[in-house]
């Protein structure tokens, strides 16, 4: 599917943008059309903007959104709400990516949570991650120090992943050997 735009002397925009949507990012407008009921794609891409910039102007430094439910309350993480990390890091860095906002190891297209979860998986010290990955052991201490305190996100972002996987049919259940 591709998307044009169109322009506006308001709004400042360009004329004859145009972008594609990824067979999987057009199922999911797909889903949300249905399930907002809305008559168009246009309308769901309207309607989604209207939801984020109201969210966003809401959003005050440090501030956080909850879910209240009858079983308690429960805090909801949107990447492309939250603030851009303001920590300066020696050894990581951000990457563009659709919808991931974890940090990557700088000049390697290695995440930080995959070195993270390989030393408690595998019982490593950082010594033994720092031979085992060829890092500077300070890169494996700013990578234990920002995937502790960033678990929300890293895991938000495992639980989507395990979601798009699920949805293109790959099976996450361990293989049995027979």
């Amino acid at each position: 599917m591709v998307i044009s735009t169109s322009s506006s002397a308001a709004t400042g925009s360009t004329n004859g943008q145009q972008f594609k949507i990824t067979p999987d990012r057009e199922a999911q407008l797909d889903w949300l059309r249905k399930e907002i009921g809305a008559a168009n794609i246009e309308e769901v891409i309207g309607r989604s903007i209207n939801v984020m910039v109201a969210l966003k102007r809401q959003m005050a430094p440090g501030a956080q959104l909850f879910l209240h439910s009858p079983s308690g309350q429960m805090r909801v993480l949107i990447p492309e709400l939250e603030p851009i990390p303001t920590e300066q890091w020696q050894y990581l860095v951000e990457r563009q990516h659709p919808w991931r906002r974890q940090l990557y190891i700088k000049g390697q297209k290695l995440r930080a949570f995959s070195v993270w979860q390989d030393m408690l998986v595998n019982d490593m010290t950082p010594e033994e991650a720092a031979d085992n990955w060829d890092l500077p052991l300070a890169a494996i201490h700013e990578v234990i120090r920002y995937c502790e305190s960033h678990q929300e996100l890293l895991k938000m972002e495992a639980d989507e992943e395990r979601y798009r996987l699920e949805e293109q049919g790959v099976s996450l259940e361990p293989k049995t050997i027979n």
